[in-house]
């Protein structure tokens, strides 16, 4: 898709624009609570946004966990309008080249379970049962990265 930028969040600007496009996702389409979204994890995370026209249309955050070797991908999503074009694959893509350049050894992720063959196509394998979260179906899963 022409026109879209991908970057990680810089400003404050950006980082409500991630909000944004979570509240619609999560709390208003999927029936998430706010408390439950915004868990307070934001500050010490970093957050990646999609821009389609200046218009934020996707989003995802990346946390650091066991000292800063495995960082754990959260919060994925692209608005309604825009999914099946490629762009949640670009956001995973861009996620895992920036932890990849940070040494970062192995990323993991909370997929909803409709999602999982999504990241089955880049390169995530389930680890585990599925469970509920937020009464919502997931599975973890996880990729090993390159090491440079």
């Amino acid at each position: 898709m022409e026109s879209i930028k991908i970057k990680l969040v810089k400003i404050p600007q950006e980082l409500i624009d991630a909000k944004d496009i979570r509240r619609q996702i999560f709390q208003k389409e999927q029936g998430i609570s706010e408390e439950l979204d915004f868990d307070g994890k934001d500050k010490k995370s970093h957050h990646v946004v999609v821009y389609y026209k200046d218009r934020p249309i996707g989003t995802t955050r990346i946390r650091y966990l066991e000292d800063n070797k495995v960082a754990k991908i959260e919060r994925t999503s692209v608005l309604q309008e825009f999914r099946g074009k490629d762009i949640g694959k670009q956001i995973i893509e861009y996620a895992l080249d920036f932890l990849n350049k940070k040494g970062i050894e192995k990323v993991i992720l909370n997929a909803q379970e409709h999602a999982k063959g999504f990241y089955e196509k880049l390169g995530f394998k389930q680890e585990g049962e599925i469970f509920k979260e937020a009464s919502i179906p997931h599975v973890k899963m996880y990729k090993e990265l390159n090491k440079k």
